[in-house]
């Protein structure tokens, strides 16, 4: 990665790619080590009780499977539950936890909302709801003449308050597919896990208004129409967008789009020739404007994108996506389940005018 960051020939977003190939790789391999290393321990453990038993116990013979040998020890239903909520009293204490840090990072990678906000504005906080104070007014400054006071200004706070909602899901999978895939099926099930909940967070975080648990960016910024025969999304009204968040001293930092927004931008040509705006077709796709990252996002309107100051958009974090694994839930089926459960916090907005949502005309 090192190398990869001193390399001046690469582009910005050339890098980041390239950083992110090789951080699944890592990814893979360490899943890879902690699965050999797991599966010893347990193996040890069990011919361990089978000793101290004398006889009484007999572990499982033959090669080191995915962790069965603990299905004679704990064939309890009320796992079931402890799957779910993590109980200790309940069976919690032998579902065993993945390492949750490995996966916000993982789960950031794979949301097109979280992708395109800085890294410290995804908050963690430690109770049911965050609020994050807010400097409404100050006042203006004013001139003052000589001898005369200077005049006095006020602060006016407020906050934004930030409820917590869980994402869960929960994934079976039989222990003959874990047991003979060529591949890595827990990792595999965590990525997939780890990708629903992605998914669902960005449906909420860009168009959840009303009663949905999670406010989005699109009920809360400020909504611009093109004009009649604008019927698509340029560069020039990306530009537009981009002047207004300028004008209050704003950072433009991300453009979110819907994914036939992004396709127009793509394909827009130079007015009076056959020219491609954003490149040669046998280039690389266009992925910026004016200098802005453009992130897809399936979940937004047709016809749609946001030009956005990230440094304003802020999420919480209640808790990191957790992955926990239960063997004997489905004892009567040898079935292992994998639960994964996600606490976020709505998306929540500085000022109106840092998100500026472009719509284009009907007709």
């Amino acid at each position: 990665m090192r190398s990869v960051e001193r390399n001046y020939a690469m582009s910005e977003t050339e890098k980041r790619q390239h950083i992110e190939k090789l951080d699944i790789e890592a990814r893979d391999l360490e899943a890879m080590a902690r699965d050999a290393l797991e599966r010893g321990e347990r193996e040890a453990e069990v011919r361990s009780l089978a000793a101290r038993s004398g006889g009484l116990f007999m572990p499982f013979s033959g090669a080191p499977d995915e962790g069965n040998a603990w299905g004679a020890l704990v064939p309890s239903k009320s796992e079931y539950r402890a799957l779910s909520v993590g109980v200790p009293a309940e069976g919690g204490f032998t579902v065993p936890v993945e390492v949750a840090g490995r996966y916000i990072d993982e789960m950031a990678a794979k949301s097109a909302l979280l992708r395109g906000l800085p890294a410290e504005n995804i908050i963690p906080f430690t109770s049911e709801s965050l609020c994050i104070p807010q400097l409404i007014d100050s006042g203006d400054a004013g001139h003052a003449a000589e001898g005369e006071a200077i005049p006095e200004g006020d602060m006016v706070w407020g906050q934004v308050k930030l409820q917590a909602k869980k994402i869960g899901r929960i994934q079976w999978v039989s222990s003959e597919l874990l047991e003979d895939s060529a591949i890595i099926q827990r990792d595999t099930v965590g990525r997939n896990l780890i990708r629903s909940a992605s998914l669902k967070f960005d449906q909420d975080a860009f168009t959840g208004s009303g009663t949905n648990p999670i406010k989005g960016i699109l009920s809360q910024g400020v909504s611009t129409t093109l004009g009649a025969g604008q019927t698509s999304i340029t560069y020039d009204s990306i530009a537009d967008a981009v002047a207004r968040i300028e004008s209050i001293n704003g950072t433009p930092s991300v453009v979110w789009a819907s994914v036939d927004a992004a396709a127009s931008l793509r394909k827009e040509k130079s007015s009076g020739s056959g020219t491609y705006q954003g490149g040669a077709p046998t280039d690389s796709a266009a992925s910026t404007a004016w200098g802005l990252p453009i992130l897809p996002s399936a979940f937004l309107p047709p016809n749609t994108a946001i030009v956005a100051d990230g440094s304003r958009v802020m999420v919480g974090v209640r808790r990191n996506p957790t992955i926990r694994i239960s063997e004997d839930a489905r004892f009567e089926s040898d079935q292992v389940g994998f639960c994964l459960t996600i606490r976020m916090a709505g998306v929540a907005i500085a000022e109106p005018s840092s998100v500026q949502v472009i719509r284009a005309a009907s007709s």
